[in-house]
């Protein structure tokens, strides 16, 4: 039912189940918020607890990376797709007013 920490057939991985059992929400909950069936949920929550400290390190390797933030390279493409999509609304407002 797992397969590369995703649950199988969906895009949903083992850190977003955890992330919402970590905050205190139950199977059913997570089941119906998630678009899963809850047997899904506990399959994962079960996985979990078999594979915590194996998670955990990849969980704070996450954390290190989103803490560092974009490179400046990416940081360059993303301001220059921002002015890109500035001038095209502007455009836009122009022609539809």
């Amino acid at each position: 039912m797992i397969v590369k920490n995703r649950i199988a057939g969906t895009r949903i991985t083992v850190w977003d189940v955890l992330h919402y059992l970590e905050t205190g929400w139950s199977c059913p909950e997570i089941a119906e918020t998630l678009h899963l069936s809850e047997a899904q949920v506990e399959a994962v929550a079960r996985y979990i607890e078999d594979h915590t400290e194996e998670l955990m390190v990849v969980q704070q390797q996450i954390e290190a990376r989103k803490a560092r933030g974009n490179p400046p390279e990416i940081q360059d493409k993303l301001a220059k797709s921002r002015m890109k999509l500035q001038a095209w609304l502007k455009q836009h407002h122009k022609t539809n007013t």
